[in-house]
């Protein structure tokens, strides 16, 4: 798939009053991706696990202005996050290749 094809298909995602630019779509997707390919230790991502980089992608620019924290406390309402969530975890841990290490 695309460039083109996965912004199109990200923004479809986002909020419709969401004012971002595709240079930081983009930044984010390849944020994303690279996250992804480091826990599955791959250099290239599968077309199955498409919807799965969107999904964290979507939730990398919801989570702007939160870098570097774990956790946020306002009012009664208390969050927490995760680099890589639960779900997609269970997504890419499929997909993920074993290292071997030379003694």
């Amino acid at each position: 798939m695309n460039e083109s094809d996965l912004l199109e298909r990200l923004r479809r995602r986002l909020p419709a009053d969401a004012a971002a630019e595709d240079d930081l779509l983009c930044d984010l997707l390849a944020d994303a991706n690279a996250l992804m390919l480091s826990y599955m230790n791959r250099t290239e991502l599968p077309d199955a696990l498409i919807p799965a980089l969107l999904r964290l992608t979507t939730m990398l620019f919801n989570r702007l202005g939160m870098e570097g924290e774990s956790s946020r406390t306002e009012g009664s309402i208390s969050m927490t996050v995760d680099s890589l969530p639960a779900e997609i975890l269970s997504q890419l841990t499929p997909y993920r290749l074993m290292r071997t290490v030379k003694l």
